[in-house]
């Protein structure tokens, strides 16, 4: 055999040697391949920043899992999600008109300020800040309809928050271009198609360590590694020794 198709053996061999040590991403696959060669570039540490983006595509799909829209089929969902936003619409116009009404009145914003109908009102009786505060109050309770200010301003931040929480679903809605189910299996060819970029570069890190031996030989020896695994090793070190001689007859 040539020393260029020795050569080419011994790649081959160490190429498939780092596949079975490192045959994916899963945690348990690189922790093995760390375990079973010692390697430094392997070690959890070193590979959070690398499968960071993974981690987060990950995420993205357990959120998806987890919407109620996501058993749906793609045309049901979208036909629901519609259905939704115009419930969502009522709901705001119902919601709208007290803070609409409240948010028109020239001093509301004052009493938000200084908590009017509230224990943090401390404007004393003799100014009269107070008498404008309280005719304003009246005012308001009149025009929406309410006991007291007390109620209205509880109605009011009810219905302001609730109004933020029903923006920020029709914002979603809205502007969600695919289903949950789309979205979900968008972001799986996402992650298969980031772990295999990732996982060629690692398995030929592993391959050149193999080509050189050393410590990372002795390590894998000492793993107890399964009977066609040993053969394996076997022709390799025949392989390294062929190209051993080759280069001493030079």
């Amino acid at each position: 055999m040539s020393r260029a198709r020795t050569e080419d053996f011994l790649r081959q061999e160490t190429l498939k040697m780092a596949r079975i040590l490192l045959p994916s991403l899963e945690s348990e696959a690189v922790t093995s391949a760390h375990r079973r060669t010692g390697l430094s570039f392997l070690s959890p540490n070193m590979l959070n920043v690398l499968f960071a983006e993974r981690q987060e595509l990950e995420t993205q799909r357990r959120e998806l899992e987890g919407q109620p829209e996501f058993q749906m089929s793609p045309a049901e969902a979208r036909r629901t999600a519609q259905e939704e936003l115009g419930r969502i619409q009522e709901y705001q116009e119902a919601l709208g008109s007290v803070v609409q009404q409240c948010r028109a009145h020239p001093r509301f914003q004052s009493l938000l300020e200084t908590g009017y109908g509230t224990s943090r009102y401390s404007t004393p009786f003799w100014r009269y800040s107070f008498y404008l505060d309280r005719w304003a109050a009246q005012e308001l309770c009149a025009s929406t309809g309410k006991k007291d200010f007390p109620t209205l301003l509880e109605e009011y931040q009810s219905a302001e928050d609730s109004l933020q929480t029903l923006q920020s679903r029709s914002q979603r809605l809205s502007s969600a271009k695919a289903s949950p189910r789309e979205e979900w299996e968008l972001r799986g060819r996402q992650l298969e198609q980031l772990q295999a970029s990732q996982l060629s570069p690692l398995q030929t890190r592993i391959q050149l360590a193999l080509l050189k031996g050393g410590e990372v030989w002795q390590t894998l020896k000492s793993t107890q590694p399964s009977v066609d695994f040993v053969r394996m090793m076997g022709s390799i070190d025949r392989l390294r020794d062929q190209l051993e001689d080759f280069r001493g007859r030079r």
